[in-house]
């Protein structure tokens, strides 16, 4: 993994990784739907895009498939 930015919230890492570990089930992963679980969960200065692309690289570290669907509006 990347040195990480110092304005990374170090709790939404470990939530992310969590999330992961536990949704290893629910392959391919769903993307959007993980962010959305981290912002019911956490409060974060992240940008949902920042948060999107720590979910794809630690899934992507992993070889974990992803699915990158929106949900509908």
């Amino acid at each position: 993994m990347r040195n990480l930015p110092s304005d990374i919230d170090a709790d939404v890492v470990i939530e992310v990784s969590r999330l992961i570990d536990d949704a290893e089930d629910l392959l391919p992963l769903p993307v959007h739907e993980l962010v959305k679980r981290i912002r019911t969960i956490l409060q974060t200065r992240l940008s949902d895009q920042a948060i999107e692309e720590l979910v794809v690289e630690m899934a992507s570290n992993r070889g974990l498939p992803m699915v990158f669907d929106k949900p509908a509006a």
